[in-house]
């Protein structure tokens, strides 16, 4: 099962190592953190950004490992994500989010929540 990250979740979390000054820049810093990250994990990673064109603004490098979704609203995908998986299968499926309303979502759909500050720790 993928793992699923708010992006600018993880971008602007305290936790975070990224200078998020420009937020292109900080995008970019996160997908290459998680790309080198990928190396040494077999779990797909799908890392959903807010963005109001449904696009970011920069070269989307998705690749089997590591998909970049840009959507206009990214918890409301990550939700949609998570119901489309079989209620059985949700356990396996982890959510990274520190926004209350998404981690509890997740929990109370039985996925795996993880705060930011903890899956930083991992990565």
């Amino acid at each position: 099962m993928p793992i699923i990250i708010d992006g600018w979740n993880m971008v602007r979390h305290e936790h975070s190592s990224i200078d998020y000054d420009d937020a292109l820049a900080g995008a970019a810093h996160l997908i290459a953190i998680l790309e080198k990250f990928q190396e040494s994990h077999a779990d797909p990673i799908v890392l959903v950004f807010d963005s109001k064109n449904e696009y970011l603004d920069m070269p989307i490098r998705s690749t089997a490992k590591l998909r970049i979704v840009a959507a206009k609203d990214a918890d409301g995908w990550i939700k949609r994500y998570i119901d489309s998986i079989a209620p059985r299968q949700r356990r396996n499926l982890r959510v990274v989010s520190s926004d209350r309303s998404l981690y509890f979502y997740a929990k109370d759909a039985r996925a795996t929540p993880m705060k930011c500050e903890e899956f930083w720790g991992k990565i």
